[in-house]
């Protein structure tokens, strides 16, 4: 598989403004992003990209006074966080979640303590969406019960699920890297709860959840809240991010017309995450 690397000078720029690039380019397929003293180097599987596309986000970007440069070449198949896992620290959560790698010191080890290797997946506790997902699920006992995290990357929300007691947990990603990440994540982890699919909604088949979890983009919340109401049992959660604080009414109308219920947000640096509960069966 080949993947294009786009080089975005950002020498100037706001971490909203990073945070921002990151979710729209996320949105038209871009997959991984390392962020360098001068510039973001953003990553895109080479079937995906469609030039419109970014051509559009672009002139979006600008009517905000966002102005987006960039080069790019073709990179045949590489690992593009191995300069980034270099300078990857340790993440504490609200003092009890610990998410570091395995090269980290475990004599720091807290209560929860996830050890993620991320290669190229999403998912090390970094970014804001991921800490809202994991202080919400630290607000919920999951104990016995049964989880979906889709679109779970290197399997960080449902190790963390397994050492809260879960008794099942799916992890479910269509992405082949993120997939055999979260499968060495879960071995590293002895979380032997979890079981990992690669592939979309549809490897979901007729399963209900006690929880469903979805750390994703906008536009595929929005297409699949559908699909999870259906999976989800009868006062079952969904706890979703990967949200900027401006979008949240588009994802939480259709949530309403899914019959779910909001019980709760949670907010950092513009992002947010969403907890509803399925009050009909």
């Amino acid at each position: 598989m080949a993947y294009l690397e786009f080089v975005i000078p950002a020498r100037s720029w706001s971490s909203n403004e990073k945070e921002i690039l990151y979710a729209l380019m996320a949105q038209i397929g871009f997959e991984g992003f390392v962020e360098g003293d001068n510039d973001i180097q953003a990553y895109i599987d080479e079937e995906s990209y469609v030039a419109e596309k970014l051509n559009q986000l672009i002139d979006e970007l600008a009517v905000v006074n966002i102005k987006v440069q960039y080069r790019f070449h073709r990179a045949e198949d590489q690992n593009w966080n191995e300069e980034w896992e270099k300078k990857f620290d340790p993440v504490i959560i609200d003092e009890r979640v610990l998410i570091r790698a395995p090269f980290h010191d475990s004599s720091g080890d807290l209560e929860f303590t996830l050890v993620i290797e991320p290669k190229m997946s999403f998912g090390t506790g970094h970014h804001h969406t991921t800490k809202l997902m994991i202080r919400e699920m630290g607000n919920h006992l999951l104990e016995g019960k049964r989880i979906l995290d889709m679109g779970c990357g290197t399997g960080v929300l449902g190790i963390y699920a397994c050492k809260k007691g879960a008794a099942r947990v799916l992890g479910v990603d269509n992405d082949q890297w993120a997939y055999e990440n979260a499968l060495e994540n879960i071995k590293r982890n002895g979380t032997t709860a979890m079981d990992v699919r690669l592939g979309d909604v549809d490897v979901l088949y007729r399963e209900k959840f006690d929880m469903i979890l979805a750390n994703i983009t906008r536009n595929t919340l929005v297409r699949d809240m559908s699909v999870y109401t259906e999976h989800l049992l009868d006062q079952g959660l969904l706890v979703i991010s990967g949200i900027l604080a401006e979008d949240a009414q588009y994802v939480l109308n259709e949530a309403y017309r899914c019959g779910l219920k909001h019980l709760s947000t949670g907010e950092e640096s513009n992002w947010i995450s969403l907890t509803f509960v399925n009050a009909e069966s």
